[in-house]
């Protein structure tokens, strides 16, 4: 039968009829915990290693199920060709290294939603001048600065944890907008304003009166910009 080379020992061969049976375990490797390990039992040797494209670890409990699925579903399909290429009674007596044979390329897999953290803090209303809270997303999104009305449910999930953070009136072609708004007396807060005070802020975080955390989930068209360009999933 085979000669399958061993991954681990480039100088090491197992003869295909010996094994029992395959399996894969997930490995970390460069700092992410998408690549699979085919192993050969009984002899447990690791024989190919495979990049499965799904990304790092995600947080939340449901991903976590969706990401496992996902990878047990592309490690199936490499457990399948490994056992077309042992079986393979035509290679009789022939030297066979799995990763010249065997290569996936996966499609990287757009995450469903982001994790982002918001700040709270008090500004001078520009209207009243008296102190009210404002929120502002912390982070980027492909590089861009993360405002307000960048991603669809961003806004939504905002104005149902923070009353002060409503729809403002309809403003030209653009139509209604969620705006900070005041406490005391209702006047949206210009979004340039809050940008402003938060950049200074971020010298001075120990002014933050809040720190939330909010599960952002991504429109489809969203998700296609992750795929366009070619960002890695982070779930």
């Amino acid at each position: 039968m085979v000669w399958i080379q061993v991954y681990t020992d480039p100088h090491e061969f197992i003869r295909s009829e010996k094994i029992e049976s395959v399996s894969y375990r997930s490995i970390t490797k460069d700092q992410s915990e998408d690549w699979i390990e085919i192993i050969a039992r009984p002899m447990g040797k690791a024989v190919l290693q495979v990049p499965v494209n799904t990304g790092k670890f995600p947080k939340t409990v449901s991903d976590q199920k969706t990401w496992q699925r996902l990878v047990d579903a592309r490690a199936r399909q490499v457990v399948a060709e490994v056992i077309r290429v042992v079986s393979d009674k035509e290679q009789r007596s022939s030297i066979v290294s799995l990763q010249d044979l065997i290569t996936f390329d996966f499609e990287k897999e757009a995450p469903r939603s982001l994790d982002i953290e918001v700040w709270v803090w008090n500004i001078p209303c520009h209207n009243c001048q008296k102190e009210t809270p404002v929120v502002y997303p912390v982070g980027s999104f492909f590089g861009y600065m993360l405002e307000f009305n960048f991603l669809s449910n961003l806004p939504l999930l905002l104005a149902e944890r923070f009353p002060f953070f409503k729809k403002g009136a309809p403003k030209g072609k653009d139509g209604e907008e969620f705006r900070n708004t005041c406490t005391h007396c209702g006047e949206p807060q210009p979004d340039w304003r809050v940008m402003e005070s938060y950049l200074e802020l971020v010298n001075t975080p120990g002014l933050v009166q809040e720190k939330a955390r909010l599960v952002v989930p991504l429109t489809e068209e969203e998700k296609l910009e992750y795929k366009k360009a070619g960002i890695s999933s982070s779930w």
